[in-house]
């Protein structure tokens, strides 16, 4: 039975709803509809692996639950769910867990081959999926062939937005702990590669294990170690009186558009402890990259936690700042550099919370990709057929960009992609190899 059917309690509701809604938002959809069956639990949320289990294994009985979850929930409904150029095999690909495996004969003729001996474990963001960093992987992959690359998928992830409801944040910690383990013996060293939430679970995990010698970096992208409001704490109220805060025509191949309350309030749990004063500083040196203009988490904590918690010298964070908002960080400290924003020939004026990980070609994500984020304006809207059809009459950016849903009379498309992605990565070879 849905959450929201349980006791009311009158104004106090009323009260406490309207303050979440206000507070949550940053994370939220737009606009709230009627629920339907994709917005229940589907009974095969993603799964949860053994710890004496391998990674093959976990790919595969993922795989079959999210083929079985599209096909019964998407594909029996509509033969294109997403679209035409979305069949099921597609999008059971961008939603699965994957690994990347080198060339194993190639890549034991030397040690001296790039990537030898080292792994990379990548972590999507809250409600996403991993092909938020399959980018990110290809790039790695590309720079690094004899790495090992794997992406996981967090449980409540990848199937249906119903799976959301019930999902736990000690059920992330859990599989990016498999994940790590995975490498043991395979790698001499690992980074941990995390997109949004993905960021707070690499903390977590290098809090939780400062004794590892595997890990020897943390590679942050839109970091997520606290929300926008502080009155994200009271989200674990909310969530046992109401169960969405936005439901969406579910659009996007590669993610949910639908957000529940449970998924903020088990973002807030998980973060709740990281810019407490008293965490301890990592030893484990960190890169970040996020936008000051970032609606979804709150930048300047990640800044905060930057500056004061990670080793000086080897770490760096790259602040994207728009001159539309001057959105430039509080203040200073060795490794931060502030970046342009724009990309006026893409006509990028501020990079959104969602464009940081993707790069320009992406084919679902990107300049010339298959979906915009448009939501904002009201599904079916003229504004919102015209942001995602009319390229003549759009700008990419933050939510924040600009005012009453324009910037200089045009339509605002949230960022999807990083024009500058390829300078973005190659700070972030620098960093791995130690050269900068």
């Amino acid at each position: 039975m849905s959450r929201a059917g349980i006791g009311h309690q009158g104004l106090f509701l009323s009260a406490l709803q309207g303050l979440l809604l206000c507070c949550l938002m940053p994370f939220a959809p737009a606009a709230v509809a009627a629920e339907s069956a994709l917005h229940e639990p589907s009974g095969q949320e993603a799964w949860i692996p053994t710890p004496d289990g391998t990674f093959a294994e976990y790919v595969s009985r993922n795989e079959e639950r999210l083929r079985t979850v599209l096909q019964q929930s998407y594909y029996a409904l509509n033969p294109r769910p997403f679209g035409p150029d979305y069949p099921l095999e597609r999008v059971l690909q961008m939603r699965a867990p994957y690994e990347l495996l080198p060339d194993f004969q190639r890549c034991a003729q030397g040690s001296a081959l790039p990537g030898s001996g080292m792994g990379f474990l990548l972590i999507h963001g809250l409600t996403d999926s991993p092909y938020l960093l399959r980018g990110m992987a290809a790039s790695l992959t590309g720079r690094y062939p004899c790495a090992i690359v794997r992406g996981v998928l967090l449980p409540g992830h990848g199937t249906r937005p119903g799976d959301s409801l019930d999902m736990r944040h000690e059920d992330w910690l859990r599989v990016t702990e498999f994940g790590v383990d995975s490498f043991r013996g395979q790698v001499q060293s690992l980074y941990m590669v995390g997109f949004s939430t993905g960021t707070s679970l690499s903390v977590r995990y290098v809090d939780a294990h400062r004794d590892d010698a595997l890990v020897k970096g943390l590679i942050m992208l839109s970091p997520a170690l606290a929300a926008r409001s502080r009155s994200a704490y009271l989200a674990p109220y909310l969530r046992w009186f109401s169960d969405w805060l936005g439901v969406e025509t579910e659009h996007d191949a590669a993610r949910y558009e639908s957000f529940s309350v449970n998924a903020g309030a088990e973002f807030y749990l998980l973060t709740r402890d990281l810019t407490d004063p008293e965490f301890a500083p990592l030893s484990v040196p960190v890169f970040m990259a996020g936008s000051g203009d970032d609606t979804t988490v709150n930048i300047e904590a990640a800044r905060e936690f930057f500056c004061s918690k990670t080793p000086v010298g080897p770490s760096r964070m790259l602040w994207y700042s728009a001159q539309a908002t001057g959105s430039e960080p509080a203040a200073l400290c060795p490794g931060l550099q502030v970046l342009p924003a724009e990309a006026p020939d893409q006509r990028v004026y501020s990079l959104s919370h969602t464009s940081i990980s993707v790069p320009p070609q992406d084919p679902h994500y990107g300049f010339e990709g298959a979906y915009s984020i448009c939501l904002h304006y009201g599904d079916g809207s003229a504004d919102f057929n015209s942001c995602v059809n009319d390229d003549s009459q759009t700008v990419y950016g933050e939510r924040n960009l600009g005012s009453a849903g324009r910037y200089e009379g045009k339509l605002i498309r949230r960022g999807s992609f990083n024009p500058h992605y390829a300078q973005m990565f190659e700070a972030i070879a620098c960093f791995i190899d130690g050269n900068c």
